[in-house]
């Protein structure tokens, strides 16, 4: 059997959020547990870090029609990754040259340009999937593609799995005509083309990423106005419970931490990873007194109205001390920043994202902080558990799934 997924994101080339986690982990399992040739096809970014780029090969290129815009160069380059090939689509003005992933107001006609891409280099490769595996609003409208426009070429069946249903995708109508394909409704939602919706209505199978998640958006408050759709699908939409992959995230073989644990010597390994981090950071804490973290997108999805409310107060009365790292809504970040000012020796604040300082974070830490309004799944809480980390969360999605 031959498997494609097709994602915005996929660690360790490129990462936003969770999904370039479990993009990037998912496909290796498969591949390991199964007789399956696995590929994954994601953007050429200009943030893919230098020394994957140096390893890419260029396999081909060719053009195509993007609604009334003609001969849009497409690039097709390689690389091997641990036993799965990756292929990258290379576009310089809608992928190479931005400084960021997301947020751009070009971004319908960007990832109409990844997915047609994707789909039309497959008629150049000697690689015929038997299902392309989609993620998320950027690349679900590939299903609907295999049954219109490229049903006479591609016999892939597909299956969409939903990360996060408050992303849907949604822009004027006027810009399905970069598709090339004839009016449909599957795309159309309130007068506006939506992506995620068209991969509702015409994917073969859709899954989301938990159990709980999957019962709580087929209600009104968390379905986003899909709820009635998701419905529709019965037996063909199904929740199943992500992961986190044993072998990035294992204390005792970490390379990314400064001193390795286990079960066995996790104390010592606690009060040591205090002190790299300490050093990391120049963050300075009493080694005995509790460290509570937050590594996490600063939107307010993930409960951060709910930390501004009580934070002062907490810190005002309890003996502790409190790290954040993560980006996000110019609001939360400037809340946490002026919260390391007015608590400098208790808290300290990174605005950003750095993957050593964040598995540095989850091996000190003795407790992380993950109060979200909702969460499909989460992987976080998973990473602070296998880390001897102790998670307070939310009762809500994957965190009830995941949490005891």
């Amino acid at each position: 059997m031959n498997v494609l997924h097709v994602s915005s994101e996929c660690y360790p080339f490129v990462k936003v959020g969770g999904l370039a986690d479990v993009v990037g982990s998912l496909p290796l399992e498969i591949k390991r547990l199964r007789n399956v040739d696995v590929r994954v096809a994601l953007p050429l970014y200009k943030t893919i870090i230098d020394r994957y780029q140096d390893q890419l090969e260029d396999l081909l290129n060719f053009t195509i029609d993007l609604g009334a815009k003609k001969n849009v160069y497409v690039g097709v380059k390689t690389l091997k990754f641990k036993g799965v090939d990756f292929y990258f689509i290379d576009n310089l003005l809608l992928f190479g040259s931005r400084e960021q992933v997301y947020d751009y107001g070009d971004e319908a006609e960007r990832f109409a340009f990844f997915q047609l891409a994707v789909l039309e280099s497959l008629s150049r490769i000697p690689f015929q999937p038997d299902i392309i595996h989609v993620h998320d609003w950027h690349t679900a409208m590939i299903p609907l593609l295999l049954k219109t426009k490229y049903s006479g070429t591609l016999k892939a069946k597909s299956v969409l799995t939903i990360h996060n249903l408050a992303y849907q995708g949604v822009f004027p109508l006027s810009e399905v005509s970069a598709f090339g394909i004839d009016s449909n409704p599957a795309y159309e939602f309130e007068g506006f083309l939506n992506y995620l919706k068209s991969g509702i209505v015409s994917s073969d199978l859709v899954t989301t990423v938990s159990e709980t998640y999957a019962r709580e958006i087929l209600t009104d408050y968390y379905g986003y106005g899909l709820q009635r759709l998701l419905r529709s699908r019965g037996k063909q939409f199904i929740g199943i419970l992500n992961g986190i992959s044993y072998h990035d995230f294992n204390p005792s073989t970490d390379k990314l931490i400064r001193h390795n644990y286990d079960i066995e010597t996790y104390q010592d390994g606690k009060q040591k990873n205090k002190a790299a981090l300490q050093d990391l950071t120049g963050f300075e804490f009493p080694l005995d007194k509790p460290l509570l973290a937050l590594v996490s997108r600063l939107v307010s999805q993930k409960g951060m109205d709910l930390i501004k409310r009580i934070f002062d107060e907490m810190l005002a009365i309890d003996d502790f001390y409190f790290i954040v790292l993560g980006s996000g809504e110019v609001e939360y970040q400037d809340y946490f920043l002026g919260l390391m000012g007015r608590f400098p020796e208790r808290v300290f604040v990174k605005i950003g994202y750095d993957d050593k300082l964040a598995h540095q974070i989850y091996a000190a830490s003795d407790m992380f902080l993950m109060p979200s309004k909702f969460e499909p799944c989460g992987l976080s809480q998973m990473i602070s558990l296998r880390y001897g980390t102790i998670p307070i969360v939310r009762e809500t999605g994957g965190l009830i799934d995941t949490v005891q």
